[in-house]
């Protein structure tokens, strides 16, 4: 009876249909002078994905990631976006956490049908458009917050990112300055191969944890989730990050976005 019993939970196991594929893309430059930008993201959102994967959460389908260089320039960061468009199983970008990379991008994005997350980019810098959630603060004085770090702790790339609010502003702290994100992040260094997270790991993952909220709202509502579904999800979602509780209003901009004011 024993055997029988194992034969019949191999059966099950070997005959149940597999779990649909899904893609979450992150695009940002890996390559020249504002790659720090993109390795700090990465590692962040395989870690965050490696922790949702870990405790089956998707509600039903298996997210995978793909990451893609723009070098931070526009012209390529344009090229990338229609390729990652063309790809059906792509549900969601991050990207491209650089101003004019992210501007250039995002009429692709969003004539394809493409929800796009936009971090570490301010809100008001971004056209509202339905399709696209913007992550960064909306003002400086909304909700702002004051780093013990001084100014020269940013690193030059933070200049390109388009700030309008100061050279010493930015959308997070240091990660050791956040109890929660050390946490979080503890285990960052074994995908990066050494390299420490900085303030863009912290607001990758909170990105892609949202994101991963909406695709497993989708999937529980309609099965398998689309494009449409996970960016309507997207709307309705109420994430506790690492940088406080996530929400998008009827503009799509996340109102309480934090800022981070670095010393002189």
């Amino acid at each position: 009876m024993t055997r029988l019993l194992f034969i019949w939970c191999v059966l099950l196991v070997a005959c149940a249909p597999p779990r649909p594929v899904v893609k979450i893309a992150l695009v940002a430059p890996f390559e020249g002078r504002l790659r720090q930008v993109g390795y700090e993201a990465f590692p962040a959102i395989r870690l965050a994905l490696r922790e949702r994967t870990a405790a089956d959460s998707a509600a039903g389908v298996r997210v995978t990631f793909v990451a893609y260089n723009d070098d931070g320039d526009p012209a390529t960061a344009a090229r990338v976006a229609r390729n990652v468009a063309l790809d059906p199983e792509v549900m969601a970008v991050i990207g491209h956490l650089v101003f004019s990379t992210t501007l250039a991008a995002l009429p692709i994005y969003t004539q394809a049908g493409l929800p796009m997350l936009a971090p570490s980019v301010p809100a008001d810098a971004l056209p509202r458009d339905p399709l696209v959630f913007r992550m960064g603060p909306v003002a400086p004085g909304r909700n702002p917050h004051a780093s013990r770090a001084p100014c020269s702790a940013l690193d030059p790339s933070w200049a390109a990112v388009g700030w309008p609010f100061g050279a010493c502003i930015a959308d997070a702290p240091p990660v050791a300055e956040l109890p929660n994100a050390q946490r979080a992040l503890a285990a960052f260094t074994e995908l990066s191969l050494g390299p420490l997270p900085g303030p863009r790991s912290i607001v990758a993952y909170d990105a892609t944890n949202v994101l991963l909220d909406a695709i497993a709202l989708d999937s529980r509502a309609h099965g398998r989730p689309t494009r449409a579904g996970v960016a309507d999800a997207l709307r309705r979602i109420r994430h506790d990050g690492l940088l406080g509780q996530i929400a998008f209003d009827r503009d799509n901009a996340w109102a309480d976005a934090p800022t981070w004011a670095y010393g002189q």
